[in-house]
């Protein structure tokens, strides 16, 4: 009488212990289960559910610093492990004081054979600043975007609707050794003529985003440039900021958000900061983490100005 109470006390306990472990194992499952899923947000199916990578604590890097104007400009990067969250310029806001008023005259040809350079019509009004990316976007990142270059426009350039002192903040895909073979020559835009002819060979439409094309503004040692045709300067307003991408030999070589000088400078005026879509195409030809956004910001108190491409995705090439 008195032993089977005690069974049944020590299966009930059995019972309670049993449903309490169940329990944990689910709630454990579904942990997993949605922090998997949240990870998943912005990657490409052909990437694990969980990445162990995207998680830690957020690295700030930079590349070297170049002279600007009177301050400095270099690159920097976000990332969390191999993922990266944003790669842009970072400048004080001195390098926008005592800018070049005319190009460097690196870009000359001799036009009209006489045996001098006219720097107003043979040479590009342009000055060219090319930046490393930090170490570690570069080590653990990869590719696409292997190096950067800023163009400093004093005059602007054509079309009209570019005329004002801008600034062109590209990302480059294409190798630097092979953007430094675009050559200067007789033809429109003082481009070499088989190199001109290069640059404007058609993007296939897939690799293309909507609303872009190709307008023949082509540029040594930088690339043809691909316009968005829903773009307000394209649309009879002024020209503030746009995003064009850049094209050589059928393959898009870089992404520019092209940003005019005092638009910039409104930043520290008080204009808000922010970013902007970038527009996608339908497929990639080479694997990478690829922007959708380009944004601009003034950081008061370090008086730095920042323009970046940002809320990267992994795309799968489809060539």
């Amino acid at each position: 009488m008195q032993t089977a109470p005690s069974r049944q006390s020590s299966s009930a306990t059995r019972g309670r212990r049993a449903r309490r472990a169940g329990m944990a194992v689910l709630a454990a499952a579904a942990l997993f289960g949605a922090w998997a899923a949240a990870d998943t947000g912005r990657a490409d199916a052909s990437r694990p559910a969980a990445d162990p990578a995207a998680h830690g604590r957020v690295k700030t890097e930079y590349g070297t610093p170049q002279r600007l104007g009177d301050g400095t400009i270099r690159v920097y990067s976000q990332r969390r492990g191999s993922r990266p969250l944003t790669l842009g310029y970072t400048f004080s806001a001195a390098a926008l004081r005592n800018l070049p008023k005319e190009g460097d005259g690196k870009l000359c040809y001799d036009v009209n054979g006489d045996g001098t350079v006219d720097r107003a019509t043979e040479c590009v009004d342009e000055v060219e600043t090319a930046l490393d990316l930090p170490k570690g976007f570069r080590e653990h990142v990869g590719g696409p975007f292997s190096w950067a270059q800023l163009t400093w426009d004093p005059r602007g350039h054509p079309p009209e609707y570019y005329s004002v002192p801008h600034f062109d903040f590209h990302f480059y895909t294409q190798d630097e050794a092979a953007v430094r073979r675009i050559r200067t020559g007789p033809c429109a835009g003082l481009m070499n003529c088989d190199d001109l002819k290069t640059a404007r060979k058609p993007v296939p439409e897939r690799h293309m985003p909507a609303r872009y094309m190709d307008m023949g503004a082509v540029v040594p040692q930088m690339g043809n440039h691909l316009m968005d045709m829903d773009a307000p300067e394209m649309n009879g307003k002024p020209f503030t900021e746009t995003f064009m991408y850049g094209a050589y030999d059928g393959r898009i070589t870089f992404y520019e958000p092209m940003v005019a000088k005092s638009w910039i400078e409104g930043l520290a005026r008080g204009r808000a900061g922010g970013c902007e879509p970038v527009k996608q195409p339908k497929a990639w030809d080479v694997s990478g983490w690829y922007p959708t956004k380009y944004c601009m910001d003034y950081d008061r108190a370090g008086r730095r100005y920042t323009v970046s491409i940002s809320d990267f995705v992994h795309r799968k090439a489809t060539p």
